[in-house]
Order: structure tokens, then C-alpha cells, then sequence
């Protein structure tokens, strides 16, 4: 069989590494995302196949970074494998690109029954997908533009992730607004996004695009604020701020505190953790809406991805994982504090039919 494997808003320069993305350098040239159209509609077996049992190995490849992204996408993963008797390796680079291959070259000498790929470069992580599925193991990829389409590619719906944002933006901005944009380039995810807010600018030619920051660094957050708040001394005329991720709002966040324009502009972001709960919620924070999926319950789908593909399933190979809009007031309404009481406040985060089948049992 062919396998298809697939109170903080004085934050400081400690804030989180890049979350909730591909790592790579604004100057590393990125494969792009997979041709393959998604197919969402894609449902497991009602049997288990002959190849699923208990003990299945499941080689983790990661590059993760500090904080509560990587840590409760990490936590959703494990939980579901050993729920579904399975035993997770964990290969984890911590932001070292050339370790990452070296440990990517050790999962596949383990022999396992799957690798997964959480996050990392594509141009070198590209070569040993190729390596592992000439070697018969399936391989299922997150958040890495991959070239082999007998990988399966996961990743959040990052248009749906822009496109939630961008309309609650215009729906709280009917006038339009100046907007300071607040991004990178060379990272598939954050790349789509970019794609999507472009075409909103071409569409709404009310909004228009003062200034533009963002940095990658070990840093994110307080180097996004270094570039931020320069950008926003030469548009003070600011009243709108999309980021693309959580890291670059919190680093325009910063900002804005710096040129005092908490009151002035409101603040709009992509991706959700206990901390930017925190920052949303916080009395006068102007993040007024986020689009995101839970981290954990993310974990979790890769997690019954690799299962599937590890027992001899032949897996498709792109799929999506959808978003849901997060709003202050939402927050505030149902005192919402963490991640576990969005979870209650939004049951739609939390998607246990998605690659979901009998024979896998669900994590408590």
C-alpha cells in the first residue's frame, strides 16, 4: 500500500517564542504550501484496520518553542495517543533547525509506525520526509510547506483564520480605518494570511494600510514592539491594528502602550492561549476580537491522524482544521479566563468528530 502520511500589558522582552506557526527566516525561501486541495471530508473506517494495536510507536519530530501554544498542543497530542494505546518519542530541536534534521534522521532509525512533523523548516525537513517515506514510514506534517504529497499536511484553515478576522474587523469598522499591519514573511501559514488581508485591502478600499512591522526573533513579541513603536510614531493617524499571529499582537501591543494609544486603536490578532486571554481581558486592553482553534484539541487531530496513518490507513493528503472568533466581549460576558473556560464558552473549539472513529479511543 502507497501511504498518504501523512495584568500584562507592560510586557517585557521575555515574551513567548514564535507560536501557533512555521519557524523560518525571513530570508529562507519556503516550498510552497502542498497543490493538493483539502479534502475535510475525509472519514476513517468504521473497523479498525488490521494494522492498528496496542503499542503503536509514534515518532514526534518538533521544533517547539517557550509557552502555552506548544505546551497544550503538545499535551493534546500525548493524551490522544496513549488514549489510543500508543507511545510517543519525542524529537524536539527547541529552535535549532540543524538539530532538527539530525533528530529527524534519528526517528526514522527507530523504526517507528509514524513520524509526525510539528513546525520546522521546510527546505530542511523537506529531504528527510522524502527519506522516511522511501523507507516505508508514513508521515504525517503540521505547519510545514512540504514538496511529497504521500505526506499528509495538516494545518489550521489559515484562510478561514484571516478571513473570521478581516470581517470582524469591517463589521466593528464599518467606516473603514487606517490600519498598521503587523507580519512576516517566509512562513507558510503566516504567507496564506497574508494572501487573505491583501485581498481584503484590494476589496475595501476604505481601509488603508499606514504601516507595516513585525519581526521573527528568539524574541518575537518585544523585538515586534522595538519595530512597532517607530512605525507608529510615523502614523500616529492609527486606528486599526491587525496582527497575524498572537506573537505580533502582543509585540504591537507593547507598542502601542509605548505611544499611548491604548484608547485610540483597536487591536485585532490570529491565534488564542491562556495568555492572550489575560491580554484581551485586561481593563483598557483594546484587543477586541481573535480567530484561532484550541491548541490542544489541534494536538489531538494530529495525534488521530498519525494513528490512522500508522495502522495502514492511506490518508489523504491535505487537510485543514477549521477556526472559530473569539471576542473580547465574549470573553468578558462568560468570564473566561484560560483556555479551559473558553473551551466551555465555545464548545465549537473542540472537534472530537474530526478524524474521529470508534476504534480510537478519546483522551479524558
Amino acid at each position: 500500500m502507497k501511504f498518504k502520511a501523512m495584568p500584562v500589558l507592560a510586557l517585557t522582552a521575555s515574551m513567548l517564542v514564535l507560536a501557533g506557526c512555521s519557524q523560518a527566516t525571513p530570508e529562507t525561501t519556503e516550498d510552497a504550501p502542498p497543490a493538493a486541495e483539502a479534502d475535510n471530508e475525509f472519514v476513517l473506517p468504521d473497523d479498525a484496520p488490521d494494522g492498528f494495536a496496542d503499542g503503536l510507536q509514534v515518532a514526534l519530530v518538533r521544533q517547539s518553542g517557550v509557552g502555552d501554544y506548544f505546551e497544550q498542543w503538545g499535551s493534546g497530542f500525548d493524551a490522544q495517543v496513549e488514549a489510543a494505546g500508543g507511545e510517543v518519542s519525542l524529537f524536539d530541536a527547541r529552535g535549532d533547525n540543524g538539530e532538527q534534521v539530525t533528530q529527524f534522521t534519528d526517528a526514522i532509525n527507530s523504526e517507528p509506525d509514524v513520524i509526525v512533523v510539528d513546525h520546522g523548516l521546510a527546505d530542511s525537513l523537506n529531504p528527510k520526509i522524502d527519506e522516511a517515506i522511501d523507507a516505508g514510514i508514513p508521515v504525517v506534517v503540521y505547519d510545514v510547506a512540504i514538496s511529497n504529497q504521500d505526506a499528509l499536511y495538516m494545518s489550521q484553515d489559515d484562510e478561514s483564520l484571516a478571513g473570521l478576522i478581516l470581517d470582524q474587523i469591517k463589521s466593528e469598522n464599518p467606516d473603514g480605518g487606517n490600519v498598521a499591519y503587523v507580519n512576516v514573511s517566509g512562513i507558510a501559514p503566516l504567507d496564506t494570511r497574508d494572501g487573505v488581508y491583501n485581498t481584503f485591502l484590494a476589496d475595501n478600499p476604505t481601509f488603508v494600510e499606514v504601516a507595516r512591522f513585525g519581526k521573527y526573533s528568539e524574541s518575537a513579541a518585544a523585538d515586534t514592539a522595538t519595530e512597532g513603536a517607530a512605525a507608529l510614531t510615523s502614523a500616529p493617524d492609527t486606528n486599526i491594528v491587525f496582527a497575524a499571529y498572537d506573537e505580533l499582537a502582543k509585540g504591537a501591543l507593547i507598542a502601542l502602550r509605548q505611544n499611548n494609544m491604548l484608547d485610540k486603536v483597536s487591536l485585532y490578532g490570529v491565534d488564542i492561549s491562556t495568555a492572550d486571554i489575560g491580554l484581551m481581558i485586561e481593563d483598557g486592553s483594546p484587543w477586541k476580537a481573535t480567530a484561532a482553534t484550541d491548541p490542544t484539541n489541534v494536538g489531538a487531530i494530529v495525534a488521530r491522524a498519525s494513528i490512522a496513518a500508522g495502522s495502514g490507513i492511506d490518508m489523504p493528503s491535505k487537510m485543514v482544521i477549521p477556526a472559530a472568533l473569539i471576542t473580547q466581549q465574549l470573553l468578558r460576558d462568560e468570564g473566561v479566563t484560560n483556555m479551559e473556560e473558553l473551551r466551555e464558552a465555545l464548545p465549537e473549539l473542540s472537534t472530537p468528530d474530526y478524524l474521529g472513529a470508534s476504534w480510537i479511543p478519546q483522551a479524558k
